[in-house]
């Protein structure tokens, strides 16, 4: 992770200083209008005292502006900027803004390096790393991207002491993966420390966000372009992207993909892979640390049928899912790490969901 770095005061890191100082290059701060502010703003007055010139370019909150336009209209604020070949893109706030600055720097001018400051639980387990960039079409999420890895990340734990509540379940949601999938001392990690979490014990989270970003970080190394062993941190993902497209994004990401790790585990478990008693144990800590696991009433089987054909996954027209063997393991499938799961099985899956999360 040699170009991962942790901190407690961004502004105050000497590592942060020197790679800003060691480019001669202009920047440009791509944030949402609320990261902007809140944190935006003060990174733009310290590079002024530093001698650095860098423009901020907002754009609006929300899973919805993760799209072709906004990407086009950052870009036009770059041009009409008369930002050349010689700028350094800084990507700042949620995976928002990590995925979609990512992929205007792997586009623009054929490619722009960019540093990537998540701010959010999320961003810092999960979408700030692995080089994955890109944005939302109604029909799926991002399905037009490209990978393209940030010169450095740099993760201020101080920051998700402003965090809503909800944002926070939106990166446990991504810890519990990692645990599902690779290690199961986070769940129980979790279950055993989360009176401390709620109460958001820095050294507490910085541990999870450390072991979260080093499984990640070692899958991606071994399988960059996912073709293989990088499929695995796509569990839960299947049923969860599809959630959140019907849902119109109005459901968070984390509550979206708490549902698909459930409904994958059953499908597991119906097909024989995953015990029963797993499959209880992957419903109940996602009950255990209170997410809400409810969808509304726009949610049907066959609107879930049609979301889940445009899964990247997907080969022939078959949708295939991340499938569990056991609490930190997955089914390999000779190197597929994913398959294709019997019509009679997914559609029972679909129709429990429904029965047992729809309000």
């Amino acid at each position: 992770m040699k170009d991962i770095f942790f901190t407690q005061n961004l502004l105050k890191d000497e590592r942060f200083l020197k790679l800003l100082e060691k480019d001669t290059n202009r920047f440009a701060l791509i944030a949402d209008e609320t990261v902007g502010k809140l944190y935006g703003e003060t990174l733009l007055k310290f590079m002024e005292s530093k001698g650095l010139s860098c423009t901020l370019i907002p754009f609006p909150c929300g899973e919805k502006h993760k799209n072709r336009w906004q990407k086009e209209q950052i870009e036009d604020a770059l041009i009409a900027n008369t930002f050349g070949r010689d700028t350094t893109l800084i990507a700042m706030g949620g995976g928002v803004a990590t995925d979609l600055g990512g992929f205007v720097a792997a586009t623009y001018l054929r490619g722009v390096p960019y540093i990537s400051i998540p701010t959010t639980l999320l961003g810092m387990v999960d979408a700030s790393i692995g080089g994955k960039t890109g944005v939302n079409l109604k029909e799926g999420k991002n399905l037009i991207g490209a990978i393209y890895k940030p010169k450095a990340i740099f993760m201020d734990l101080t920051m998700l002491r402003t965090l809503p509540e909800r944002e926070m379940l939106n990166g446990c949601a991504e810890v519990i993966k990692y645990g599902l999938i690779s290690d199961s001392s986070l769940i129980k990690k979790l279950k055993n420390h989360a009176s401390e979490w709620k109460l958001r014990d820095t050294k507490l989270i910085e541990d999870f966000v450390q072991t979260s970003a080093q499984i990640k970080t070692k899958v991606v190394s071994h399988d960059l372009y996912e073709s293989g062993e990088r499929r695995i941190l796509n569990f839960g993902h299947t049923i969860g992207h599809a959630i959140e497209v019907i849902e119109d994004y109005k459901i968070s990401h984390g509550e979206a993909i708490a549902i698909g790790m459930i409904v994958e585990a059953l499908m597991a478990y119906k097909m024989g892979h995953l015990k029963e008693s797993d499959f209880h144990k992957v419903y109940d800590i996602f009950k255990f640390m209170d997410f809400p696991l409810t969808l509304s009433s726009s949610m049907t089987t066959a609107k879930m049928y049609q979301a889940l054909r445009s899964d990247k996954k997907a080969r022939s027209g078959a949708v295939r899912f991340v499938i569990l063997s056991g609490i930190g393991h997955v089914e390999s499938f000779k190197g597929a790490y994913c398959a294709s799961v019997d019509d009679e099985i997914l559609s029972e899956a679909l129709g429990w969901m429904a029965t047992e999360f729809v309000k």
